[in-house]
């Protein structure tokens, strides 16, 4: 028989269509292997964790307890000074470690979800004579609501953070503000100074009173983008993960159907 225009005898066309028919019924068995194997149990013969950013993951549940601990305090502090008058100064440090806790838990927060930290889960499946792997990921931070949780418990902290370092450069300093007093006022003016509203109503007077104000409200500019990226990243993510499970559900039930129709 005459080669074909490029060069290509019809034997070799032959051993081509061979070759892939050749291949075509190793995948048709392997895939029978599976349907057959999906009308009985699956059994579970080992499962196995692999963890990833496990190091990410502690250190934000040690700085969540104790941003939700300094939280506490600053809340008392701000209507009763906890601390006596002669640790003023302590009573500044530990306002100011309230911030850095909030701060902290927003950063943490931030890198467990940008990582992606969590584990994979391998499981060992055995089902009629086929055994198989299965893998599905499991981040550690797998609900909306603890993730909205954990940004309002750092929002708060900071609040409320702030607002225990503004009562406490009053008590230092009558001075340093004008029109703020101990109380509900002082936690008012923290969120009015988060927000950058700015009413005017209370002002600061002193340098260090103002130094506190603008580093409040640069670290509300930074919150606010932190928090929203962060609120969109895991959606995303989380719907990634639902239509991966959908698919694979997808796949079972046409697996299924096949097997109805060949029986």
């Amino acid at each position: 028989m005459p080669d074909s225009p490029n060069g290509t005898s019809p034997s070799q066309y032959l051993e081509r269509d061979e070759l892939t028919q050749a291949i075509a019924r190793v995948l048709v068995d392997k895939f029978n292997i599976i349907l057959d194997s999906d009308s009985e149990a699956i059994e579970v013969l080992e499962t196995s964790t692999y963890p990833y950013y496990s190091e990410i993951v502690i250190a934000r549940k040690i700085i969540t307890i104790l941003a939700l601990s300094c939280l506490i305090y600053s809340a008392f502090n701000i209507f009763e000074s906890v601390l006596i008058d002669r640790l003023s100064i302590a009573g500044l440090g530990v306002s100011i470690f309230t911030i850095f806790c909030g701060l902290g838990l927003i950063v943490f927060l931030v890198f467990e979800i940008f990582q992606g930290a969590g584990e994979d889960e391998v499981k060992r499946l055995k089902q009629g004579n086929h055994v198989f792997n299965e893998y599905q990921f499991i981040p550690s931070l797998n609900k909306l609501s603890c993730v909205l949780f954990l940004l309002g418990l750092g929002f708060l902290t900071i609040i409320f953070g702030f607002a225990s370092l503004y009562t406490d450069l009053l008590r230092q300093n009558p001075d340093n503000f004008v029109g703020l007093q101990d109380g509900f006022l002082s936690i008012y003016f923290s969120i009015v100074t988060f927000s950058t509203v700015g009413y005017g109503d209370i002002h600061p007077t002193s340098m260090i009173s103002r130094s506190a104000v603008i580093c409040e409200i640069f670290i509300a500019m930074f919150f606010s983008l932190i928090a929203i990226s962060t609120t969109l990243s895991w959606t995303i993510a989380h719907k990634r993960s639902q239509q991966e499970i959908t698919i694979k559900k997808r796949i079972m039930e046409r697996k299924k159907q096949t097997i109805v129709v060949k029986d």
